[in-house]
């Protein structure tokens, strides 16, 4: 095994990983294992698209729709700065504790002799996806809430995100803005179970520091409809296990066509 074999090998073995993710005879321990679901989540071919994913976090996603779906280039915005700081937004008043969590979870700490083989100067796990995979993908510093800088692209992708979002008008509204075709939003924490204000647009705030609502899935329809969107199907509703804790987590995953 040469030394930059041996490094991969390292960061998929001891790193700290948001996705599990596939390298020839490894699989990173993330803490969520879309592996097996993701051909199963009726996403529609991408082929010769461009994509923007906000909220791209380790590229898992980016890497799927240039693989597997056939974009033709992927450019992935996050607002980690992968230094060690939050990369989401808490309430004030839960910041310590998720500075604490996001230190921890820093493992640039234990494993900087192996990502500067790989030529990466810090943990980015999308820089690294792209390296290993030799993909055309690219990642940029980035607020969902300003999305002006960057160009327009025929598809927008936003995963998991919205539930973590103070404003989600906003981030809604700057994804159209940027969106020439289609745009994918999947939302973690949907209501699930047959409840009365379930086909109404109800969001529920839920007192936690850096999740802040439980949507109904007719509140993300009707918001994306109001934002401009012509038209908005669900593509699916799903459960994911927490890997590390051993419970799973509901999604809806909308597509709002321009």
């Amino acid at each position: 095994m040469t030394d930059i074999e041996n490094s991969i090998k390292n960061i998929f073995e001891k790193g700290e990983w948001y996705h599990s993710v596939i390298y020839k005879d490894l699989k990173s321990k993330g803490t969520f294992d879309y592996t097996d679901l993701i051909n199963k989540l009726n996403y529609p071919s991408m082929k010769n698209k461009t994509v923007l994913d906000v909220g791209c976090s380790d590229g898992f996603f980016s890497q799927y729709f240039l693989t597997k779906l056939e974009a033709k280039n992927v450019l992935g915005v996050d607002i980690n700065k992968y230094d060690g700081s939050v990369s989401f937004e808490v309430l004030n008043s839960f910041k310590n504790n998720y500075e604490e969590k996001y230190s921890e979870h820093d493992d640039y700490q234990i494993l900087d002799k192996d990502y500067k083989k790989l030529g990466l100067e810090n943990s980015n796990k999308y820089l690294l996806l792209k390296k290993i995979f030799d993909l055309n993908m690219t990642y940029s510093y980035g607020s969902i809430y300003d999305l002006s800088e960057f160009e327009d692209y025929d598809v927008t992708f936003c995963g998991s995100l919205l539930e973590h979002l103070r404003d989600p008008i906003t981030a809604l509204e700057q994804l159209y803005f940027k969106t020439k075709d289609y745009s994918i939003v999947d939302v973690s924490n949907t209501f699930k179970g047959l409840v009365p204000f379930l086909d109404k647009p109800y969001l529920k705030y839920t007192g936690a520091g850096g999740n802040f609502y439980h949507y109904s899935d007719q509140s993300i329809e009707l918001m994306l409809k109001t934002i401009g969107f012509q038209k908005v199907e669900k593509l699916n509703r799903y459960k994911i296990p927490i890997e590390k804790y051993n419970y799973k987590i509901q999604h809806t995953t909308f597509i709002a066509y321009k």
